[in-house]
């Protein structure tokens, strides 16, 4: 009677793996992420950021395309300095454009011929196909990698494409993701930049300076890369790369300097930096959606420390750091498909992103690892232990979905901004990151074999 049991419940549950992962399952996979989509456009749409002089906080779906991206574009092209404070006399932005690279007013010119709510649409679009685009290139990654393995959740969809849509479907419900599609960031970009950095750093060097070209947009973002990659021994691509960044830089201040002269264009964006710093909103006291460390310090002890201490308190992170990630680098295998999942390009990740000022939606560069984890396990890890992996995983997934970390819930919640709770909430993202990175690291560096092999 046993044996017959257990034989009904094999064949319910082949049944049902053969559900999931057919028809019906690339079915639901696929109304899954057609909602999560819809979610974000719907939210995007009911608390439209109207463009004006302030910000409302109520209201910002598409606020960050507007004042990051689509007013600054059409500014630069006009030849009106997008980081000067006359800028918002021309255009109806909060405030002036912080220093990012010409590069992004430049790749999203484009985007601007059309009136600003075809440019939402399109914008919006191109974020969904950029983060779909993403999800399959992690899996397939995934795939090369642990090729045929039995012991890997991956083979249990059967079909990789089936794999990629419900990737993408996480990555759309994830708070990084849902927040980039909401508010209109140019997140993607920037993580795409840095994963083509990493991934093909030795392997093509050239390819991967265009990656951090796509990844100069923010200083936040190149500044730490280039002295990971450094770190990385990865020397020919950062010099291309920064080669690559001040070519274009160089292009697009002669270019807003045609009508004035460089010192103007200078000192414009002095002024935008200037702004940046002293918007309340960006003071890491007010904010709730910081994940660098310094950022979580500074709530915490009620300070806002300034541009030369973020830089410091950097590279007093990144040292130590970049000692691990050089000794790493030497136990890998190097130049092949292997890059994107090296425990250096998962360091560098997450010390990107707790070395100096990040958001919530700056998690989108952790979300390859966060889903590798389950769908690679040791196949893809031998030099984590099981209980690594979990650990690791658990630690990632608080950044990822703490959607209780949000202007929304403590309205909700009723809870004081200065309160030791929200504290603890909004701090728990940067804390988990320093931990998931302190894992990695350590279990790496005192492992003698980093090879898939085994």
């Amino acid at each position: 009677m046993s044996h017959q049991g257990n034989n009904i419940r094999k064949q319910k549950y082949s049944w049902a793996h053969s559900a999931m992962t057919g028809k019906i399952g690339y079915l639901l996979a696929v109304l899954a992420a057609a909602l999560s989509i819809a979610f974000a456009g719907y939210r995007a749409t009911a608390r439209y950021a109207t463009p004006a002089r302030t910000f409302d906080f109520s209201k910002s779906g598409m606020n960050d395309f507007h004042n990051g991206v689509y007013f600054p574009s059409k500014a630069f092209a006009k030849g009106v300095n997008p980081y000067g404070q006359d800028v918002v006399k021309h255009f109806p932005m909060a405030r002036s454009a912080p220093p990012y690279s010409p590069v992004v007013f430049m790749i999203y010119q484009p985007v601007t011929w059309l009136a600003l709510p075809a440019a939402d649409i399109v914008f919006f679009s191109l974020n969904v196909i950029a983060l779909a685009g993403f999800a399959w290139c992690i899996v397939t990654t995934i795939r090369k990698l642990v090729k045929s393995s039995s012991n890997c959740l991956l083979n249990w969809f059967g079909d990789d494409a089936l794999a990629s849509v419900w990737a993408f479907t996480a990555i759309m419900l994830s708070r990084p993701g849902h927040i980039t599609l909401f508010t209109g960031y140019f997140t993607a970009q920037l993580v795409i930049g840095v994963f083509i950095a990493l991934h093909y750093a030795r392997s093509k060097p050239l390819l991967a300076g265009v990656g951090m070209l796509l990844a100069s947009g923010k200083p936040t973002y190149i500044i730490p890369l280039t002295i990971l990659m450094l770190f990385r021994r990865d020397f020919k691509a950062t010099v291309i790369g920064l080669l690559l960044c001040a070519v274009v830089a160089t292009a697009g201040i002669g270019w807003l300097a045609v009508d004035s002269d460089v010192a103007s264009v200078v000192e414009g964006i002095k002024q935008g930096q200037a702004a940046f710093d002293d918007d309340p909103t960006e003071d890491p006291i007010n904010t709730w959606t910081r994940l660098d460390a310094m950022g979580v310090v500074s709530k915490i002890a009620g300070l806002k420390p300034s541009g030369a201490q973020y830089l410091a308190g950097m590279l007093a992170l990144l040292i130590p750091i970049g000692y691990f990630i050089w000794q790493i680098r030497q136990k890998e295998i190097l130049g092949g498909e292997d890059e994107t999942f090296q425990p250096t390009a998962i360091i560098a990740c997450l010390a990107l992103l707790i070395s100096i000022y990040h958001h919530s939606y700056d998690a989108l560069l952790i979300l390859p690892f966060w889903i590798a984890l389950p769908l690679g396990g040791r196949s893809l890890f031998p030099w984590l232990s099981g209980w690594r992996i979990h650990v690791a995983f658990a630690l990632l997934t608080v950044p990822v979905i703490n959607y209780v970390a949000t202007l929304r819930f403590r309205e909700l919640l009723v809870i004081d901004n200065q309160s030791a709770i929200w504290n603890a909430i909004t701090a728990a993202n940067g804390i988990c990151l320093l931990a998931a990175l302190i894992l990695v690291a350590l279990a790496s560096f005192s492992n003698k074999d980093l090879s898939r092999a085994n």
